[in-house]
């Protein structure tokens, strides 16, 4: 009788076994491998966003206090020392204002102007739920000052000269003779083409939305471009910083007696660094706001720029050289959240930045998905106060 060919049931079972139990091995590699995929594209992306975000706040701070005069730039106030100028950002205080025990407004902006705790509060979502949650603290803000060295004139005999190489206005026998006008008030300034050709040859040339200083013997003021037509720059009231011809005694153009002293016009960068956590608060954004935002209606200038996402904290410290009330700050003055009076900013000479962020998506390779989450924090010298002043001005702190 011919044998029979074939597998046996016993066989074909053990055979089945087998085949399952290397594909279950399989499919497991397989699904952890793409776990880890997963979690190194997340890390990856997070990273990215932190160490941009983190490049573009150490160029800026690096920058603070570039060019600004040692005892600040004066803004409006009354007769009390009282200011309402507007401090850009999503911030809890929207103006400059200090923190000390009893707040008081700025009068003259430092080059670093810490804002503690007056920003955004910290948000974050469920990354089951997607319900967003709130943490029982506010974000950090800080907005920097520092001086336009790059703008120069674009044409004329003057060509490559830069905004604030002359006075506006300069008699014979100097060379050149600059015959441009600034009113009383501040309202406007005509740049004699002699000595500066608007709007400047730079990718950035003299436009709406500026920031400009004054500065002569009198002390320093601070408006805000609302028109710019040929050499004439307008400074209109309703700016939304609130600089332009307030009408207040101190801090503003009329103070400096322009007619008669010679006055030099600087572009001034203010940027100012937050979190906004409103526009898309499953998505929290690091913002760089340089000056003011959105003015004029028709056509805003200076819109916001985010430049990092989902990113859920922002906190900064500052070293306070010669502290007049060590024993205020917790930490010491070298990581105080702010200057406690009768110490000011004018001390602050580096800062300690800390930006915490988490990934995009949440994170699927554990039983219940979750968000991975890392920081990148660093100190920054501000190279324009990184020494005590050899010969303070009076009423500023060395």
């Amino acid at each position: 009788m011919k044998p029979e060919k074939g597998f046996s049931l016993i066989e074909l079972l053990v055979a089945m076994a087998i085949l399952l139990v290397v594909t279950a091995v399989a499919t497991q590699a397989i699904m952890q491998a793409q776990n880890v995929s997963q979690a190194v594209a997340l890390e990856a992306n997070m990273q990215e966003d932190l160490r941009a975000s983190m490049h573009f706040i150490v160029r800026d701070l690096t920058q603070a206090g570039e060019g600004i005069p040692e005892a600040g730039i004066s803004i409006p106030n009354t007769a009390a020392g009282v200011s309402a100028i507007n401090r850009p950002g999503l911030a809890v205080a929207g103006i400059f204002e200090s923190q000390a025990a009893v707040p008081v407004t700025y009068t003259a902006l430092p080059p670093v102007i810490p804002g503690s705790q007056l920003g955004t509060v910290v948000t974050t979502q469920n990354p089951v739920t997607k319900a967003i949650l709130t943490g029982g603290f506010n974000t950090d803000i800080i907005t920097v000052l520092y001086a336009d060295n790059i703008l120069v004139s674009s044409g004329g005999a003057e060509a490559g000269q830069p905004l604030n190489a002359f006075p506006v206005t300069q008699a014979a026998p100097a060379a050149p003779v600059c015959a441009g006008v600034i009113t009383a008030n501040g309202s406007s300034v005509t740049l004699d083409p002699a000595c500066f050709t608007m709007p400047g040859a730079q990718t950035a040339p003299l436009a709406v939305g500026n920031l400009i200083l004054f500065h002569n013997i009198n002390g320093t003021a601070l408006e805000y471009v609302t028109a710019v037509a040929g050499q004439v720059l307008t400074f209109g009231a309703g700016d939304p910083a609130g600089l332009n011809q307030t009408g207040l005694p101190q801090g503003t153009v009329s103070n400096l007696n322009v007619a008669a002293t010679p006055t030099t016009i600087t572009r001034v960068w203010m940027v100012t660094y937050y979190l906004d956590t409103v526009t898309i608060p499953a998505r929290p954004q690091l913002v760089r706001q340089v000056n003011y935002p959105n003015y004029p209606a028709g056509a805003p200038a200076n819109p916001p720029q985010p430049i990092g996402e989902v990113i859920e904290n922002l906190s900064f410290s500052y070293d306070i050289i010669n502290s007049l009330t060590p024993a205020s700050y917790p930490k010491g003055p070298g990581d105080a959240t702010t200057a406690i009076a009768p110490d000011t900013p004018f001390q602050i000479r580096a800062i300690n930045a800390y930006i915490g962020g988490r990934s995009e998506y949440p994170w699927t390779g554990t039983t219940t998905p979750q968000f991975l989450r890392n920081s990148l924090s660093t100190q920054v010298s501000v190279r324009s106060l990184s020494f005590g002043l050899l010969f303070p001005t009076p009423g500023i702190l060395p």
